[in-house]
């Protein structure tokens, strides 16, 4: 029976978790973080620009989707019948609400989204790949190996900020945060390099909450943590499963 994970410390002036994705997913994991009894610090390190999609991009035999922060550029309702892949849950929630029609997740990864499409499409068909800028080369690569046209289209820019939000470095400062959940390697990133000496030390007595085990490579390039905690699956039911409760 694997061990279960030492608790967090959940006394009363250490109750804080921050959140350091930005939105749209933000939202929802503030609540759900709130729901689970600790107090939410929304605490976003990426800034991200939406890009326009070119009017004369040729319509797709299907449309390829890493990120949630994709679906606005690509949400044209002449393409809701166009099959959408998509790399998990979250983003594939939002692409149905969107009203995307057919939409088909993937476990989680950039990887098995390669290998969803791999096995769905047998007929290699246009696909049109909608990232942000400086991502998806390497996708776009594995895709053409497997035969598919692929137009990469990079339709939003993501910045990192360049110190820690208030909220985030008030309750820090003062003792108050247990955990921090990081959902991605680029806001791991963005978090280490906003912290000041005295905040870098503050961090080992706050738990990390990894994604994947890249996020957690990343997060260990950073000054020590009382522990780094990666969910079992790269999804947020798993990152919350890392958290637990607050008693």
């Amino acid at each position: 029976m694997p061990k279960a994970p030492d608790p967090l410390d959940t006394s009363v002036a250490r109750d804080g978790v921050i959140i350091t994705r930005p939105p749209p997913g933000l939202a929802p994991t503030v609540a759900a973080v709130a729901g689970l009894g600790w107090r939410p610090i929304a605490a976003s390190m990426l800034h991200v620009a939406q890009l326009s999609l070119a009017p004369n991009t040729p319509r797709p035999d299907a449309l390829v989707l890493t990120s949630g922060q994709a679906i606005a550029a690509i949400n044209r309702p002449e393409w809701h019948d166009v099959p959408c892949y998509v790399v998990g849950h979250a983003t594939g929630e939002r692409a149905r609400a969107a009203g995307f029609r057919h939409v088909v997740t993937a476990a989680g990864t950039a990887d098995d989204l390669v290998a969803l499409l791999r096995a769905a499409l047998p007929v290699r068909g246009l696909l049109l790949l909608a990232v942000g800028r400086g991502y998806g080369d390497d996708m776009a690569q594995a895709l053409r190996a497997a035969g598919f046209r692929v137009i990469r289209r990079c339709v939003y820019a993501v910045s990192p900020e360049q110190r820690l939000p208030a909220q985030a470095a008030q309750a820090l400062a003062a003792g108050q945060v247990a955990a921090i959940l990081f959902y991605s390697t680029r806001t791991a990133q963005a978090f280490l390099a906003a912290l000041s000496a005295a905040q870098a030390a503050m961090l080992g007595q706050v738990v990390a909450v990894a994604m994947s085990d890249g996020v957690a490579a990343a997060l260990a390039c950073g000054p020590a943590w009382r522990a780094v905690r990666v969910a079992a699956r790269p999804d947020q039911a798993a990152m919350l499963a890392c958290l637990g409760k607050a008693r």
